[in-house]
């Protein structure tokens, strides 16, 4: 409702207590679920960025390309694209390396 009506800022405490500790959604998903687990988190990494929390955001990022080779999800490939253009748009070292660690990552499969 929130991410509609272009408030992104108001959505993050509930993609945080989402993508959280381990009594969490995501959190507490086994080994076997790592495609949620990272869809998860580059949704709050997204969101994080549209509200201009752009090291938070490409900390969260990092933890999803942590996990992404073993995924192989055309949708998650295609949610890190688009948060690879929205990050190259700032002007920070964070971001740049973010996004260059994404095209690295993705080659020529976005």
């Amino acid at each position: 409702m929130y991410l509609r009506t272009e408030q992104p800022r108001r959505a993050l405490p509930f993609l945080r207590s989402a993508v959280g500790g381990r009594r969490s959604a995501v959190g507490g998903l086994e080994s076997g679920y790592t495609r949620n687990s990272a869809w998860y988190r580059a949704k709050l990494a997204g969101v994080l960025l549209q509200a201009e929390e752009v090291e938070e955001a490409c900390a969260e990022m990092h933890v999803v390309l942590d996990t992404q080779a073993s995924i192989s999800s055309p949708r998650l490939m295609r949610r890190m694209e688009a948060f690879r253009r929205r990050a190259s748009v700032y002007d920070t070292a964070k971001a740049q390396d973010c996004a260059a660690r994404i095209r690295d990552t993705l080659g020529d499969t976005a």
